[in-house]
């Protein structure tokens, strides 16, 4: 049984209103200040509502970008969504963001401050969260910093612009790093609520992200916002606080991680928590077998060969003849992410053998399917998994640092290599990078580290940022979605009912096509930003739409 600390998300009196029935009733519609505020605890309990943002096991995929494909077509991924009339993340977002704006307001009215640090941190670091998502999403937004009434000004404020945004994340990270305790100092019934590393490897995140939009949006801060993500996640790797799971094995630990045997391990630095009867469970794992999320072609051939080379250059590289050929001599992390004909997995109260992808029905429209995040337990194939979602983990800050030093310099130095990328290679046998090695086989460094982030990080929801902020989805996502080479391959002869053409389509190689490039688009115009909702620019009329939209 795990022991594991769960914030409550209850309606507490402070959304609620007073429920008693004196004449002298407390407003319904906001805080009671005569009956809250009083004591820390009042502090914690409002904090805890906070914890609601974080995202379940389903908002977890990279379907909205190129390396996996859902049971249909994604309409971000394509290209061919439309400015909405309304919008639940900005809803949402705002909702929450006053919530915080009120904690804030009322710790600075608490006598003894330093009881209540812990809880304005979690509160800082929330408002960052929010912003975060907001930015990402749409770029500058209005900036609120406080507590609004129906005659405020600030409600038809025109928005922010995009450095204002991320000044404001920045500060309250950082603000939050000074009031929260190390995750080491978090015990009993406290353990996972929001730690000074946690903060630290959040802004390394949102840091690196628009020091690179800067650098390759032509944008302003580049070199400050990459410093401050470097410092950040060097914070996080000096502090001793967190190591990568690897007591598995290098055949194990990376796969594992991501289901029970990873939970509360020193990888995990934040996650979205469940347990049953408390704050629910998931269905992840079964979603997973109906192929609710499948890596593509493009994905799966970025996996190197174990001499540490691309399929294009490596003698090691078998080919696609077999159903496990282009498996072989491969980063084993490609087998503990994609799932390779004859592994041997939990499926219930016993296991099972994956003879063959499913082509027929649920069908995985590549003809892969994901392995890393099925879980191993009775309960995660009966609707009851309890297996938490990562939120923030080790070896992201490590890629992080990886990728901001050499964004920043233009080059990375071994050392650097060694306490980054090359840890996570460690953990699964493959051989180092290194300058040298680079430039032995005329390799580009930085296109390496992007490809370590995108393997590492695979199906973790990360993709789709990644390219915007690199600037690289004007090239990636037109390209048509491919998966199996079915074709001339063993395929044909285990799925011999099966015509191409008929059942699936593929393309000149005879590799399947499950989206063609003709029904794939994307404008660098306005694609790189979502359009704001419709709705908020009717009641508002000073906030200005996304160029394109």
């Amino acid at each position: 049984m795990k022991t594991k600390y769960i914030v409550a998300i209850i309606g507490l009196v402070m959304i609620l209103g007073s429920c008693t029935k004196e004449l002298d009733l407390y407003p319904k519609d906001q805080v009671s200040d005569g009956s809250f505020w009083k004591s820390p605890k009042d502090f914690e309990l409002a904090a805890n509502r906070f914890y609601r943002a974080f995202p379940s096991h389903f908002s977890h995929h990279d379907s909205n970008a190129e390396t996996t494909f859902g049971s249909g077509p994604n309409e971000v991924s394509n290209g061919t969504y439309v400015a909405p009339d309304n919008s639940g993340h900005w809803d949402n977002s705002y909702g929450a963001i006053r919530e915080i704006n009120y904690l804030l307001a009322k710790s600075e009215e608490y006598a003894n401050p330093d009881e209540i640090k812990t809880w304005v941190g979690e509160a800082y670091f929330f408002r960052a969260w929010q912003y975060a998502g907001l930015l990402t999403e749409f770029g500058g937004v209005p900036i609120i910093t406080k507590v609004l009434d129906v005659n405020s000004e600030e409600l038809n404020a025109p928005r922010n612009s995009r450095e204002e945004v991320a000044d404001l994340i920045i500060a309250d990270l950082q603000k939050a790093i000074s009031f929260l305790p190390k995750a080491s100092e978090i015990e009993g019934i406290d353990l996972g609520r929001i730690s000074k590393g946690a903060a630290q490897a959040f802004l390394s995140r949102i840091a690196l992200f628009e020091g690179t939009w800067a650098k390759y949006h032509n944008g302003t801060k580049a070199n400050e916002r990459l410093t401050i993500a470097a410092q950040a996640a060097k914070s996080v790797i000096d502090s001793g606080e967190y190591e990568l799971f690897n007591s598995l094995g290098t055949d194990k630990s990376y796969r594992k991680l991501f289901i029970e045997a990873g939970e509360d391990s020193e990888e995990v630095i934040l996650s979205r928590r469940y347990v049953k009867d408390i704050n629910g469970t998931h269905n992840h794992t079964r979603w997973l077998e109906q192929n609710i999320m499948n890596p593509t072609r493009s994905l799966v051939d970025d996996y190197l060969c174990t001499d540490g080379l691309p399929i294009s250059d490596s003698p090691l590289f078998n080919g696609y003849d077999t159903m496990t050929s282009e498996f072989e001599n491969r980063d084993p992390r490609m087998a503990q992410t994609v799932f390779m004909v004859g592994t041997e997995y939990a499926w219930y109260d016993t296991t099972k053998i994956f003879d063959k992808p499913s082509l027929v029905s649920p069908v995985t429209r590549t003809g892969y399917s994901v392995y890393k995040y099925l879980a191993e337990s009775l309960e995660s194939w009966s609707n009851n998994s309890e297996y938490d979602n990562i939120i923030i983990r080790y070896g992201e800050v490590l890629l992080n640092y990886a990728e901001a030093k050499y964004e920043l310099e233009g080059s990375i130095s071994d050392a650097d290599l060694d306490v980054s990328v090359n840890k996570l290679r460690d953990r699964v046998g493959m051989v180092h990078l290194t300058n040298a090695f680079v430039g032995a086989n005329g390799l580009d460094m930085q296109l390496e580290i992007r490809r370590e982030r995108k393997i590492e990080l695979a199906c973790e929801g990360f993709r789709f940022n990644d390219l915007m902020r690199w600037k690289t989805a004007e090239e990636e996502m037109p390209k048509a979605v491919k998966g199996i080479k079915f074709v001339g391959t063993e395929y044909e002869t285990v799925f011999p009912d099966l015509t191409p053409g008929v059942h699936f389509q593929v393309d000149s190689e005879g590799y399947i096509v499950a989206e063609p490039a003709g029904d794939r688009t994307f404008n660098a115009s306005k694609h790189y930003l979502r359009p704001l909702p419709k709705k908020q620019i009717n009641l508002n009329p000073n906030l200005e739409q996304n160029p394109g939209w």
